[in-house]
């Protein structure tokens, strides 16, 4: 009985390559997907294209979500967090409204879940 192999892995690890050979096109998209909304040259809400990082970026590192937007986008994500601990007040656009604030919202939720995704067991497997 020492001589049996568990063979369940290698078999697992072959389906997996099956799948991904046979649906290349659908993880290559999902793979661009990850890597361009990661990409520090443009910035994360508008896609306008930045200057450069202000200093080199590790692959892989966590960089905080204020370092990916560009200057415009930066100052109304700072007014949104403002507001969102503060409430309105006089001086703010006029278009810092409620659907305002759920478009920020949702923009923190897509980037929490694509960061999810992007270190999810899954996903990780397939692109090492």
């Amino acid at each position: 009985m020492e001589k049996v192999l568990n063979i369940t892995g290698r078999i697992e690890d072959r389906r997996r390559k099956q799948q991904v050979e046979t649906h290349r096109d659908r993880f290559e998209a999902m793979q661009r997907l990850v890597q361009c909304s990661a990409c520090h040259l443009k910035c994360a809400m508008c896609g306008r294209h930045k200057k450069g990082p202000e200093e080199p970026s590790i692959p892989g590192s966590r960089i905080p979500v204020e370092e990916t937007l560009c200057e415009g986008c930066r100052s109304e994500f700072e007014a949104f967090k403002k507001l969102s601990k503060g409430g309105k007040k006089d001086e703010d656009p006029f278009w810092h409204n409620e659907e305002w604030r759920q478009l920020w919202t949702s923009w923190l939720e897509y980037q929490r879940s694509i960061m999810k995704f992007r270190n999810s067991f899954d996903f990780r497997g397939l692109t090492d």
